[in-house]
């Protein structure tokens, strides 16, 4: 019964310290333009980031208890990934950042946003080839709809050189 008083009230402590950071962060936002939507200042994502932060500090004492979370686990007797695999999730997800930024570029936002979600999910062992490229169109389809049409994201659909 201790065990769990103490995995509560560290994690009450726990999302406390990280709503006082997110709190801190919005002050700070506060002292500078924040804008709006549409024409965001330079306080405008650090307030947002002070919001998430907020909330994150609010859920994290009500996430289940770690105990229940491991007797559903057992339960559940899913495999842990090897090392082996998780390096290669790492390094897939490393190289779709630099494809991004590299393809970003040179060739726009539509072809590095395909190779940049791509990459990740062939890091994951359950994508195939035709999931991964099934994943990386919605994605891109929903980032042209929302940076470029939406939000009017100055970053060219598609350039060559």
């Amino acid at each position: 019964m201790s065990s769990t008083r103490f995995a509560s009230r560290r994690d009450l402590w726990g999302g406390a310290v990280i709503a006082a950071s997110g709190g801190f962060a919005i002050l700070e936002a506060m002292t500078y333009q924040v804008g709006e939507l549409a024409r965001m200042g330079p306080g405008y994502f650090p307030l947002m980031i002070g919001c998430f932060l907020i909330a994150l500090g609010i859920l994290i004492p009500l996430t289940p208890d770690p105990d229940d979370m491991e007797a559903d686990a057992a339960a559940q007797e899913q495999p842990q990934p090897s090392r082996k695999d998780r390096v290669r999730g790492m390094a897939c997800i490393a190289a779709g950042i630099a494809l991004f930024i590299v393809l970003g570029r040179f060739l726009g936002f539509l072809p590095a946003t395909f190779a940049l979600v791509f990459t990740a999910a062939m890091g994951d062992t359950s994508h195939t080839i035709r999931t991964a490229a099934l994943l990386a169109a919605g994605m891109t389809l929903f980032g042209a709809v929302v940076f470029v049409w939406g939000l009017q994201l100055q970053f060219p659909m598609f350039r060559w050189g």
